[in-house]
């Protein structure tokens, strides 16, 4: 599965990668070992980003140390190890009390997901066996369901998108040391 499978036609786009001094089995295991804990920018970020969220009641369960993945806003809709991971959901990210919580959905009923409202927001890991390494890269794209919700969206993306990269980025960086050897 790949982002096409899930959300061919995006309104935004990001993108990360980087080259990684080991092999697709080690960068995989790194990428899933990875905790909030070790990503500083994310977690400033984060509580930035959700300290109305926490102030309302919403979210206080979400506060522990986890992996970085199981973080993530939306829900895994399929992984293949150890090439690549493809999450996606609607959210409401827009609005300040982080919106309500979207459908639970597969892979199929996502890509199909038109409900007005919501933006389809998707996120991928990728791993290529390359030069003796592996190039991580990711993937973020989203997509709004109506027009109203793009205009809302395109505002709070044009605010968070450094953010939303800089984390990709720390992730990867993550990824990188702790594949490496250099981060426990």
């Amino acid at each position: 599965m790949d982002l096409d499978d899930v959300l061919p036609r995006p309104e935004h786009v990001t993108r990360q990668a980087r080259w990684i001094a080991a092999g697709p089995e080690a960068v995989w295991d790194a990428l899933h070992a990875v905790r909030l804990s070790q990503l500083p920018v994310t977690l400033v970020l984060g509580v930035a980003r959700f300290l109305p969220v926490v102030l309302s009641g919403r979210g206080i369960g979400q506060l522990h140390d986890r992996p970085f993945l199981d973080a993530l806003p939306v829900p895994l809709l399929g992984a293949e190890a150890p090439s690549s991971v493809v999450f996606g959901g609607p959210l409401q990210a827009w609005r300040l009390d982080g919106g309500d919580d979207g459908p639970a959905l597969d892979a199929p009923a996502f890509r199909r997901f038109t409900q007005r409202g919501w933006v389809k927001a998707a996120i991928d890991f990728r791993l290529t066996a390359c030069g003796g390494g592996t190039e991580l890269s990711s993937e973020t794209r989203v997509m709004s369901t109506d027009e109203v919700t793009r205009r809302r969206f395109d505002r709070y993306w044009r605010l968070i998108r450094p953010g939303s990269s800089a984390v990709r980025w720390e992730v990867l960086t993550a990824v990188e040391l702790k594949a490496t050897g250099r981060l426990p």
